[in-house]
């Protein structure tokens, strides 16, 4: 079962946030990568951030997080070939499609996100801020909508050639997910991610 609801959280990476929020408890720490969870007031289901460090140049971790045909070798379980680039508004702002396969019995989730690239910060940090838009695609039968989801990538240049990543989400699986299950989830798929986005430096 946990296996099922980590696949839930895949597409729920990322947030600027917004709410009254708990202190961070770092929940997982292993090569490398460091991954927190805290508590929202008013709300059962927890926000994470995760961060990592690798040696890349900030311009080429941009490119592959908004790359909407590389999403699917980092996103946790993202279906391979569904990801869609719907439309673009200028150079900083995108829009893509995307499926979840989840395990049987739970339905395959789906996403229509925002990714908002800001202007280059004066420390030469980039952040990307995503949200859940839903009014661009329809609803697919048999597939559960994502229409809760905010967050942000940040990647910062730290020195000699090296960057540091940041991922914050807050989001909700939609459907009928036990929130214990799905908090339980918010340390996996962002793990996941991280690593497998450092493998493609």
């Amino acid at each position: 079962m946990k296996l099922i609801f980590s696949t839930l959280l895949s597409c729920l990476s990322l947030l600027n946030v917004v709410f009254a929020q708990g202190n961070w408890d770092l929940v997982k720490e292993k090569n490398g990568i460091k991954i927190y969870n805290r508590k929202i007031e008013g709300s059962k289901l927890k926000e994470f951030k995760g961060s990592i460090q690798f040696k890349a140049k900030v311009e080429d971790v941009l490119k592959v997080l908004t790359d909407y045909k590389k999403q699917d070798l980092f996103i946790y379980k993202a279906k391979k070939g569904s990801i869609e680039l719907l439309k673009t508004e200028g150079v900083n702002n995108l829009y893509t499609y995307m499926i979840i396969e989840t395990p049987w019995p739970a339905s395959n989730r789906d996403i229509v996100t925002l990714y908002h690239i800001e202007p280059i910060a004066k420390n030469g940090s980039v952040t990307i801020k995503v949200s859940a838009v839903n009014d661009l695609k329809p609803e697919v039968k048999g597939i559960v909508r994502v229409d809760k989801m905010k967050g942000f990538w940040k990647i910062t240049p730290i020195g000699n050639g090296w960057v540091e990543v940041e991922h914050q989400a807050y989001s909700s699986p939609g459907g009928n997910v036990p929130d214990a299950l799905a908090n339980s989830a918010s340390i996996d798929a962002p793990y996941s991610m991280l690593e497998n986005l450092r493998k493609l430096f």
